[in-house]
C-alpha cells in the first residue's frame, strides 16, 4: 500500500506538472499569435514563459507535441463555452443567436488563442488537416442546426451547407477583424453579425 505522504507528493507534482504545461502552453499561442508559427522556437517561447528552454523539452517531447497540444486546448475550451452558451436554447433561431454572440465574444476575450490557430494552420501540413478536420465537423453542425431550423418552420428553404460554410467565413473574418481592431465595440459587433444571419435564415410569411 502506498504511504499517505508518497501519495499527497505525487498528486503535487502532479499538479505542478499540469500548472507548468498550462503555463508553456498559453506562452507558446501569445509567441504563434505574435510571431508566427515558423519563429515560434523553444528559445522564443521559453522566454516569454520565463523558463529555460530544457524545462519545455521535459514537458514535451519536440516542437510538433506541444503545437498539437495548443490546437486542442484551444479547440477544447472555445468548444466547452459556446456549448454552455446553447445550452437550453428554446428555438433553432435563438441557438443560432446564441451562437454567433457567443463566437464573437469568445474572440474577444481569447484573440491570441484563435490568431495562432490560423497561423500554425497556414504552416504545418498535420495542423492544417487538423483544422480541416474541426472545420468539417463544424459546418456540418450549423448545417443541422439550419435543417432543424427549416424543420421546425423557422427557417426558410435554402441550402443548409451553403448557409453554414457562409457563416463559418464570416465568423473567421470576424477573428481577424477583432483581433487588428481591439477597439472594436464587441457587443455592437456581436449583435449585428447576429441580426444578419437572423434576417438572412428567417421564414418570413409572404
Amino acid at each position: 500500500m502506498q504511504p499517505e505522504n508518497e501519495r499527497r507528493g505525487q498528486e503535487r507534482r502532479s499538479f505542478i506538472e499540469e500548472a507548468r504545461r498550462g503555463q508553456i502552453i498559453d506562452a507558446a499561442i501569445e509567441t504563434i499569435a505574435e510571431h508566427g508559427y515558423t519563429k515560434a522556437s523553444f528559445a522564443r517561447i521559453a522566454k516569454r514563459a520565463g523558463i529555460s528552454a530544457g524545462l519545455i523539452s521535459y514537458h514535451f517531447a519536440n516542437r510538433e507535441e506541444l503545437i498539437n497540444q495548443v490546437m486542442v486546448t484551444v479547440y477544447q475550451s472555445m468548444d466547452a463555452d459556446l456549448t454552455a452558451r446553447l445550452e437550453d436554447s428554446p428555438s433553432h433561431a435563438e441557438a443560432l443567436r446564441r451562437l454567433i454572440e457567443g463566437f464573437v465574444h469568445y474572440c474577444a476575450a481569447h484573440p491570441k488563442d484563435l490568431i495562432a490557430i490560423s497561423r500554425i494552420a497556414a504552416s504545418a501540413t498535420e495542423a492544417h488537416e487538423f483544422v480541416e478536420r474541426q472545420r468539417d465537423a463544424t459546418l456540418d453542425e450549423m448545417a443541422d442546426l439550419f435543417r432543424g431550423g427549416q424543420q421546425s418552420g423557422e427557417f426558410r428553404a435554402f441550402t443548409p451547407r451553403v448557409m453554414a460554410v457562409t457563416l463559418t467565413s464570416a465568423l473567421e473574418a470576424a477573428t481577424r477583424e477583432l483581433f487588428e481592431r481591439p477597439d472594436t465595440d464587441v457587443a455592437e459587433f456581436a449583435t449585428e453579425l447576429a441580426d444578419l444571419f437572423e434576417h438572412a435564415v428567417r421564414n418570413t410569411p409572404r
